[in-house]
């Protein structure tokens, strides 16, 4: 579900957001999700969608995109100013008047893999990227007095 990818990137980018907030899902990212291949799916409201539209332009978005029952998953990121010109000011001036029952646009999965920073890739829910460098805690010996003082040395 939605949710779920909004409270892992919650956690990833240390983002709680708003719980009383209508439009983007955190404070400073929008979040989508889509299975491989398919297309970000943004729907905009007959009220605040000219509004979400404007804020979509200035905050980052991520990109899930997941197959395989959820075994691969990958996360990219762009910010809005790069998806402005393309989608988000033509959106907007298109935006429809009268109204419809919903106003969704897309952003296709070429253009994210294309223009997207690819941030993370978990397998089987390993992240192997970016590679993890596992590091050895220091012995006794070489961690000296855990207070952060220099040991005295005894004479």
């Amino acid at each position: 579900m939605s949710t779920d990818w909004e409270v892992f990137a919650s956690m990833l980018v240390n983002d709680l957001g708003s719980k009383l907030g209508t439009g983007v899902d955190l404070t400073n990212y929008e979040v989508k999700s889509a299975k491989a291949g398919g297309g970000y799916e943004y729907q905009y409201h007959k009220y605040t969608g000219r509004e979400k539209l404007a804020k979509d332009m200035e905050v980052g978005h991520l990109f899930f995109e997941y197959w395989d029952n959820l075994k691969h998953v990958e996360l990219r990121y762009a910010h809005g100013s790069e998806l402005r010109y393309e989608f988000f000011e033509k959106w907007l001036k298109s935006f429809p008047d009268p109204y419809p029952q919903r106003y969704r646009k897309q952003v296709s999965n070429n253009w994210v893999r294309e223009h997207g920073k690819l941030l993370m890739t978990l397998h089987e829910g390993e992240v192997i990227f970016p590679k993890l460098e596992i590091e050895t805690p220091p012995t006794t010996a070489d961690a000296g007095d855990l207070d952060g003082e220099p040991e005295e040395e005894s004479r």
